[in-house]
């Protein structure tokens, strides 16, 4: 019993100690989402458009619609959009999602508010 108290407690520190301060908003509460990645091996573009305009670009193929839908809802919930989400957060976000090589990212991000945010991350050059 000592154990599981102990293992909750962990738990919660841990869920309390989580630094992102925002609430995603769902796609159905934005106006647009727009991500592309340029990487090594091509580029990738993920667009939304409210209420259904889906696209997804990858290495030279483009598809619409229900066809895009599952990618851009991917890409979406893993970058975890937010106000106040910074550069860094997104690329890391992007690079855990399987874009490791990348060494550019731009994402536009437009609330139900109207508001819009852009991000711009470039990989440092060495």
């Amino acid at each position: 019993m000592k154990r599981l108290i102990l293992i909750f407690a962990v738990f919660m520190v841990a869920v309390s100690s989580h630094p992102h301060t925002g609430e995603a908003a769902s796609l159905k509460e934005i106006f647009l989402f727009r991500a592309t990645v340029e990487a090594d091996d091509g580029t990738y573009h993920w667009e939304y458009n409210s209420p259904d305009d889906f696209e997804y670009h990858a290495k030279g193929k483009v598809v619409h619609g229900t066809e895009a839908e599952g990618q851009v809802k991917e890409i979406y919930e893993q970058a975890d959009l937010f106000e106040e989400v910074n550069k860094e957060a997104l690329a890391k976000a992007f690079q855990q999602a399987g874009y490791e090589d990348m060494t550019r990212l731009d994402v536009r991000w437009q609330n139900g508010n109207g508001d819009l945010y852009t991000w711009l991350w470039e990989k440092k050059q060495q």
